[in-house]
């Protein structure tokens, strides 16, 4: 493609963004994917949906790893045939090499295609990331120039909220994230009801409470954005692990019900999901 023929900003971004695939594809935004696989089989898991049922048929967790910088480098390579610029918007580079790695992609390019490539750090993961890449996106559209947009999402990836809850903590247990002497009293816990909630805390998802949810995990969700949308309208974005559509279709009529807009809900990707297990279901929002 010829320069004349070039938009002007064009997106990067890594799978842990969750952002929706209509929407990458409608704006030719770049996503890397994350190597996932079973630990005892060869092949690499395409299909996150295919995944959460894998993990519930055969009862384990599986392994990711950063994109290696190859995978970055032909996104790069992609987008710079559309785009006179590229944004690459990561999550935070202390949860993951997903940073390293795309800084190396860029560095091994011509000097050239390297000063086109902009290079953003969301100190965030999962749909809270996807916020920032949605947000980014907006400005492009808006016809705002690559320093305003790195200014405003500086400043932008500070409001962004996420929060969820995990069904099953065994698959924590499993993976060694939640060991004893504390696992024993959370399953004990997990069978009168109580989940632990789960947020981000200096850029990575961590517990930060815990939660009633019995077995309606969606309620306890609903009641939460509730809460939080006395202060203003939200805008919000919901990753889940293979939720039963019934659920998915209860949590936009209540979203809708809160007269707040949804941006966006995705299969959330293995980076997370396979650590927390099928089931999880993560919220991103801002005003």
């Amino acid at each position: 493609m010829g320069t004349s023929a070039r938009r002007r900003i064009g997106i990067v971004t890594d799978e842990a963004s969750n952002i929706a695939e209509d929407f990458a594809q409608k704006h030719d935004i770049e996503i890397v994917k994350y190597p996932v696989w079973f630990p005892d089989e060869d092949e690499e898991i395409k299909d996150t949906k295919a995944l959460y049922q894998r993990m519930r048929e055969i009862k384990k967790t599986a392994t990711t790893s950063a994109p290696p910088p190859l995978r970055f480098k032909k996104a790069y390579k992609r987008s710079l045939e559309k785009f006179d610029k590229v944004l690459a918007i990561l999550l935070f580079k202390g949860w993951s090499g997903t940073f390293d790695s795309a800084t190396q992609a860029r560095n091994q390019m011509p000097a050239e295609e390297q000063e086109r490539i902009e290079i953003f750090d969301t100190h965030l993961a999962s749909v809270a990331e996807g916020l920032v890449v949605w947000k980014a996106q907006e400005l492009i559209n808006e016809g705002k120039g690559l320093a305003e947009i790195l200014e405003i999402l500086e400043e932008f990836r500070n409001s962004v909220r996420l929060f969820g809850i995990i069904e099953d903590l065994t698959w924590l247990v499993q993976g060694g994230r939640l060991r004893q002497p504390w696992a024993t009293p959370a399953l004990l816990l997990q069978k009168a009801g109580v989940r632990p909630a789960i947020g981000i805390v200096g850029g990575q998802i961590k517990t930060t409470g815990l939660k009633f949810s019995g077995k309606d995990r969606i309620s306890v969700i609903l009641k939460e954005l509730k809460k939080v949308s006395r202060k203003g309208k939200l805008r919000i974005a919901v990753a889940h692990a293979d939720l039963p559509q019934e659920s998915i279709s209860r949590l936009k009529q209540g979203i809708g019900d809160l007269n707040a807009e949804l941006l966006f809900v995705s299969q959330l990707t293995a980076l997370v999901g396979s650590n927390t297990g099928p089931g999880t279901i993560l919220v991103a929002y801002y005003y």
